[in-house]
C-alpha cells in the first residue's frame, strides 16, 4: 500500500513540476502564481506546499529539472577532420535544440522578460553558450594550422557568426513553432556556406562543401 502512495507522491509533484514549468515558461515567474499552478495541475494548493514549501522553491526546483539536459557530448567529434568536426558540432546543437524545445523556450522566455530569479538558470546556459563557441573555434583554428581552412579565416568571428545564426533558428522556432523540416534545411545551407567560405578547395575536386 506504501509503495502505490509513493508512487503517486512522485506522479503529484511530477505533475506539479511539469505544469509549473510550463507556467513559469509562457507566464514569467511574478506572473505565474501558485494558485494558477494548483488549478492546471488539478491538486491542491497544499499540496504545493507539501512538496515544494514555496513559489521560490518550486521555481527553483523546475529550473534544476529544465537544466537536467544541458550538456552537449563533444565524444562524437573524436577521428574526425575538421571539416567534419565542425558540421558535427552544428548538427550537434541543432538536435540539443530540438530535443529541448520546451527547455530552451523556458529559458528564452526568461531572457526576454528579464526576470528577477533566473541567474541560476541563465548562467549555466550562458556557459554552454560559451564552450561551444569556444569549441567551434578552436576547430577552425586547428583547421586552419593544419591547411584545411584558409589562412585569412579569423577563427573567433566565425564562431561568433555561427553562434549567431544557430541562434536566430532557434529564435524562429521559438516565436513561429517552425516545422523542424524547415529548420533542418537552414541548418543545412548554414553548413554548405560555412566551408564554402572558409575552407580550402581540394585541388581538382569538387567545390567545398559540396557533395561529389
Amino acid at each position: 500500500m506504501g509503495g502505490h502512495q509513493s508512487l503517486d507522491s512522485l506522479e503529484a509533484r511530477d505533475k506539479i513540476l511539469a505544469t509549473a514549468t510550463r507556467l513559469f515558461s509562457h507566464l514569467g515567474y511574478e506572473s505565474t502564481s501558485l494558485s494558477q499552478v494548483a488549478r492546471e495541475a488539478k491538486v491542491s494548493k497544499a499540496l504545493i506546499f507539501w512538496h515544494f514549501d514555496s513559489k521560490e522553491k518550486l521555481y527553483h526546483s523546475a529550473l534544476r529539472k529544465t537544466l537536467e539536459p544541458y550538456f552537449i557530448d563533444v565524444d562524437d567529434l573524436e577521428g574526425l577532420g575538421e571539416r567534419e568536426q565542425i558540421a558535427r558540432l552544428i548538427d550537434l546543437f541543432y538536435d540539443f535544440v530540438h530535443e529541448n524545445v520546451y527547455s530552451v523556450r523556458f529559458f528564452l522566455s526568461l531572457m526576454l522578460r528579464v526576470e528577477s530569479q533566473p541567474d541560476e538558470g541563465l548562467s549555466r546556459v550562458n556557459e554552454l553558450y560559451r564552450i561551444f563557441r569556444s569549441s567551434v573555434a578552436s576547430i577552425i583554428e586547428s583547421g586552419r594550422s593544419h591547411g584545411a581552412f584558409r589562412a585569412d579565416v579569423d577563427a573567433t568571428r566565425e564562431a561568433a557568426l555561427i553562434m549567431a545564426t544557430l541562434g536566430g533558428i532557434l529564435i524562429q522556432q521559438f516565436m513561429t513553432d517552425d516545422a523542424p523540416p524547415n529548420a533542418q534545411d537552414l541548418v543545412e545551407h548554414l553548413k554548405l556556406t560555412l566551408l564554402q567560405r572558409i575552407a580550402v578547395p581540394a585541388v581538382g575536386g569538387p567545390t567545398a562543401g559540396r557533395p561529389d
